[in-house]
């Protein structure tokens, strides 16, 4: 699977044009990916600590007015990350733990992860909508890989901002997939993606998001913006925010698209299902 992951990413070079920077950025994770492959024992965490090291090395002794350098890190490693399958869990995980490494830097810069938020905002472009011509959409799988990686990075706690999940949520569980899925796809095929962006996010973030929901979000939000941003979506009446009833609505919710979905994504739906079981489980045993 290295090889052909590592062959893809050759092949994104060229299409995104990476500069010298961003190439040099490439061959670290290669090189991490392919010591993963060719050692079963290999430890994860000690190649990400080594990526990450890379990375520092890129931009030594950052100071505040080199924020175009994070930047280019930022895009690469989004760009990287929407060519990983969502099945490809190791490496996801290098991804995830070599975030984990960088938070852990004495750097204030890397370990705010700065900018990373606004440029992950500036890819954040569903495929299954109808945009205007000048924004870049990833393909469907690319954009289901991105957000298996969003949806792992703030399960592990190494970067958590609650409106991509909810967004995604709120698209696959709580919208009228006949009626909005559009895009440069079938609706058919709009709609299992969307229901399987979903999932990744429950499958890998459940304990977060039960957790959020038991809290009630929904009583923090402070301002008509971030109102309009959790609102829920036509097939959910309840109000913004997490909630222990949007929870609920959630886990119902996946019951009933389950027949509706292709065959692959009705496996993410009983692994989704899954997860939100083992996390009230854990949760009342704790």
């Amino acid at each position: 699977m290295a090889k052909q992951l590592n062959d893809d990413l050759d092949i994104l070079m060229d299409e995104e044009g990476f500069d010298d920077f961003q190439e040099k950025m490439v061959r670290v994770l290669q090189s991490a990916f392919t010591a993963l492959s060719e050692n079963p024992v290999a430890s994860i965490a000690e190649q990400a600590a080594r990526v990450a090291s890379g990375l520092q090395d890129l931009i030594p002794d950052p100071k505040p007015d080199e924020l175009g350098y994070f930047e280019n890190v930022w895009h690469g490693l989004i760009k990287i990350a929407s060519r990983i399958p969502h099945t490809d869990d190791q490496s996801h995980m290098l991804l995830v733990k070599t975030f984990q490494a960088l938070r852990a830097s004495e750097s204030p810069l890397w370990k705010e992860l700065v900018t990373f938020s606004g440029i992950l905002r500036d890819h954040w472009v569903d495929p299954t909508w109808e945009w205007h011509p000048e924004h870049e959409c990833l393909k469907l799988d690319q954009w289901l890989n991105l957000n298996s990686f969003v949806a792992r990075l703030h399960g592990s706690g190494a970067f958590t901002r609650n409106s991509f999940p909810l967004w995604q949520l709120i698209a696959g569980l709580e919208d009228d997939l006949a009626a909005n899925a559009k895009g440069d796809c079938s609706p058919a095929e709009a709609a299992d993606n969307r229901v399987a962006v979903a999932c990744e996010y429950l499958i890998h973030t459940s304990p977060a998001m039960l957790e959020e929901s038991l809290m009630e979000t929904g009583d923090l939000i402070v301002n008509e913006e971030m109102r309009r941003s959790y609102a829920g979506g036509v097939l959910f009446s309840g109000g913004p925010g997490f909630s222990t009833e949007r929870w609920g609505f959630w886990k119902r919710r996946l019951g009933e698209l389950r027949p509706t979905v292709s065959t692959g994504v009705a496996l993410s739906v009983d692994r989704a299902l899954r997860s939100m079981k083992a996390a009230a489980t854990a949760l009342v045993e704790k």
